[in-house]
Formats: C-alpha cells, structure tokens, sequence
C-alpha cells in the first residue's frame, strides 16, 4: 500500500464515487474532449450504485444517443463494480456485436489504466 496520501485519496474516491469514476473514464477513453458534467449524469450515477448496492434490482436508463449512457452502464460501471467486488458477475448486452466488443475492450483499458 502506497503511503502517499494524494494516491490514496485517489483510490477512495474512484472505489466510492460512480460519479468520479464516470469521469475518470471518459478522461481515460476521450483524452482530447472535456468532459461536461450534467445533472443527468448524477442521477444515472445514484441509480447505478443502487444497482451495485442491491437496492435496485432492473433499471432501464432511457435517453437521446450520445448522453453518455453506454460509457456509464457498459464501460465504467462494470469496470468499478469489478473493482469493488472482485467476486461479481456482469453481463453486458448490445444490439450488435462490434458494439458489445467495443464495450468490452473499453472496459479492459480502464481496468487496466496505471492511474
């Protein structure tokens, strides 16, 4: 375990905040776009760490293409799930398979990021 605080308060918050993971992720995939933060964002976030907590059984997150939904509920959410809890399982499901695969490997980028 590292003693530098700054590192371990980076941890902490990616391990507690789906929000910040969110973000961190779409840093990670998009380096050279801002990333826009958005009450919608938020909201998902919270209904995603329900899931993750069990409280939430089904949710379906209904919004217009590019609102960030795939990058939240396919690539960081497992990727933080799995981080949590190493033991889960996540099925991730598409309407094509170039879609689920880019989802796929997207996911394996943030796990295996350095930061």
């Amino acid at each position: 375990m590292s003693t530098n605080p700054a590192i371990n308060e980076f941890d902490i918050l990616m391990r507690h905040s789906l929000m910040a993971f969110v973000e961190f992720t779409f840093t990670e995939l998009f380096p050279q776009t801002t990333f826009s933060d958005s009450p919608h964002l938020a909201v998902i976030a919270a209904k995603l760490e329900e899931c993750a907590a069990g409280k939430c059984k089904r949710l379906i997150i209904c919004l217009p293409p590019r609102s960030l939904k795939s990058v939240m509920a396919s690539v960081a959410f497992p990727a933080w799930v799995l981080g949590k809890f190493p033991h889960k399982q996540i099925i991730c499901a598409s309407y094509g398979q170039s879609l689920s695969d880019k989802h796929a490997r997207d996911t394996r980028t943030i796990m295996a990021s350095a930061a």
